[in-house]
């Protein structure tokens, strides 16, 4: 293969895609200073085990953005905009932590306001102050469970991920 076959070869993946700019210079230097060196059968031989080169690069580099995309769809913001992954732990302590607050509200709730009045307003507030705590004890385990199942989906798309670099990483480096 001629050196204009081969530059020829390297525009038509430029163009396609599976090179960029800088790649594509980055190969024709090296396609040039070859074949001042070398013949034109080694020349080849160089210019396809550079290509095997980049294409295995790219398709590591695109596992990675598509992984990157992916991640940002498990995180969650905290009351701060602070975003984060989300642990099982994390879910966990919210349920029990935001239960046992639920559950103290509503038994000191129904302590304060049993010995009241139960007529105007503080009869709706007999009511209204113990329910906030079942509401709160509702609320807190269910964005518990959120909590840990976000974290349970993203530890699996993880472990796709992984498997899939390491597909890639452990194969023949000609993509």
């Amino acid at each position: 293969m001629s050196i204009a076959d081969e530059l020829q070869k390297l525009e038509e993946l430029r163009r396609g895609g599976s090179l960029t700019d800088e790649e594509f210079a980055q190969a024709k230097a090296k396609v040039l200073a070859g074949a001042a060196s070398s013949t034109g059968e080694e020349v080849g031989q160089q210019l396809s085990d550079h290509l095997a080169e980049v294409r295995y690069q790219n398709e590591l580099a695109r596992v990675d953005r598509e992984w990157e995309m992916e991640r940002q769809k498990y995180f969650i913001t905290d009351r701060y905009g602070r975003r984060h992954i989300p642990t099982s732990g994390m879910g966990v302590a919210t349920a029990v932590i935001g239960g046992i607050f639920g559950v103290f509200w509503t038994i000191m709730a129904i302590a304060i306001t049993a010995s009241g009045p139960s007529d105007g307003p503080f009869g709706i507030a007999k009511v209204v102050m113990p329910l906030f705590g079942v509401v709160f004890i509702v609320a807190a385990i269910g964005y518990g469970i959120h909590c840990y199942s976000r974290a349970q989906q993203y530890e699996k798309a993880l472990a796709a991920y992984q498997a899939r670099r390491r597909a890639i990483t452990s194969g023949p480096k000609s993509v």
